[in-house]
């Protein structure tokens, strides 16, 4: 496989490491084995700074919708703000959407939820003609609360005609314990891939020799290479699950751990 690997970077869980920083970890510990960054950032300042470090560097930019409730108006302010970005680096940026969680947790009106919020979304970038992509991603029933999962999913992408999807292998395989062979409909809107290990029912591990689901995510990754996937990658660890001390030690070991993953699942 000749796919892209992302770094997942969330803002909050980073804390005071400077962006510029980042991407020094990058260039001197990443032995050139990451492609780009996907941020997950409401902070504007931010994310044209990591915009533009991700064009000198010639990295792929790429967003995750923060996963803070935003109101509708910052939402607008948000995607017209991604757009100004694809415009600086004259390509189409994608952009992950999580589902709508009902109060009720009702997975129907989940369902409808998700719809009309995404459906808006979409008319919204046609209608001023954005040049984004926007990327739905499956959830997992996590910590027994149901939510849009691979088994659910198809449900709002075959109600949006230009609406992706983002399959997070990592929460499929918390869910379902192996992972999911994906639909006729997944795969015609994959254009994006998360991936980590599930640990001691714990999501977002870091992948190493020692993963509980190695010959799994082998497996599965063998299934994206068949059906022809050549798309980014993106490597969704949590900090919090890393055994060092600061922020920047855990940046450092998420970035080695890159060499390991190419060299050895692709």
């Amino acid at each position: 496989m000749n796919n892209k690997l992302i770094f997942s970077l969330y803002e909050k869980a980073i804390g005071n490491v400077p962006i510029e920083t980042v991407f020094d970890i990058i260039n001197l510990y990443g032995d050139k084995c990451i492609d780009g960054i996907e941020i997950n950032s409401r902070n504007m300042p931010l994310l044209k700074k990591c915009a533009l470090l991700c064009k000198k560097n010639r990295f792929l930019f790429r967003c995750h919708f923060p996963l803070e409730e935003i109101s509708e108006n910052d939402t607008v302010k948000y995607l017209n703000f991604i757009n100004e970005l694809s415009k600086e680096l004259r390509y189409k940026i994608n952009i992950v959407f999580h589902s709508k969680f009902s109060q009720d947790e009702i997975l129907d009106d989940m369902i409808n939820e998700t719809n009309l919020y995404i459906n808006n979304i979409l008319n919204y970038v046609k209608k001023y003609k954005l040049n984004l992509y926007i990327s739905l991603e499956n959830l997992n029933y996590r910590n027994g609360v149901k939510r849009i999962n691979i088994s659910k999913i198809d449900n709002i992408l075959k109600d949006n005609e230009n609406l992706y999807f983002t399959y997070d292998i990592g929460h499929d395989l918390y869910d379902n314990k192996i992972c999911t062979k994906l639909s006729s409909l997944q795969i015609s809107k994959l254009n994006n891939v998360h991936i980590h290990s599930v640990e001691k029912n714990e999501d977002h591990h870091i992948i190493t020799k020692n993963s509980q689901n190695l010959d799994k995510l082998k497996e599965v990754l063998n299934d994206l290479e068949s059906i022809k996937y050549s798309g980014p990658i993106v490597l969704e660890y949590s900090l919090e699950h890393i055994n060092a001390k600061s922020a920047e030690e855990k940046i450092i070991e998420i970035v080695k751990s890159f060499k390991f993953f190419k060299n050895e699942l692709l």
